[in-house]
């Protein structure tokens, strides 16, 4: 019995996670593109790479110039998302936040 509502919890937490876009590896090569995108523009500017902070409901972010956002992957799943921006200080922020991405067929 122990075994048995191991193993659903098991494929629950499987199903969720594919459900939710966070093991697409679409996904994880927006999230990458983004990254290296970011990096090309610290450089050609000689500004530090910023550290990914996670979105808290209610944070304050001053965004003076959005410098970019990850591509929406289009496959009508929940999952991470990043936007670099410049503060009005001129230092780079990256904030990782959850989203639903449009899906194939919206127009």
């Amino acid at each position: 019995m122990l075994r048995l509502t191991l193993s659903a919890a098991l494929l629950a937490l499987s199903l969720s996670a594919q459900a939710t876009g966070f093991t697409s590896r679409a996904n994880e090569q927006l999230l990458e593109d983004h990254q290296q995108a970011v990096a090309a523009y610290a450089a050609e500017r000689a500004k530090p790479m910023p550290e990914i902070v996670d979105y808290r409901y209610g944070m304050r972010l001053d965004v003076a110039r959005l410098v970019r956002q990850s591509a929406d992957p289009r496959n009508c799943n929940v999952g991470p998302r990043l936007m670099t921006y410049e503060d009005s200080q001129g230092a780079l922020r990256t904030v990782r936040y959850v989203m639903q991405s449009q899906c194939i067929n919206n127009k």
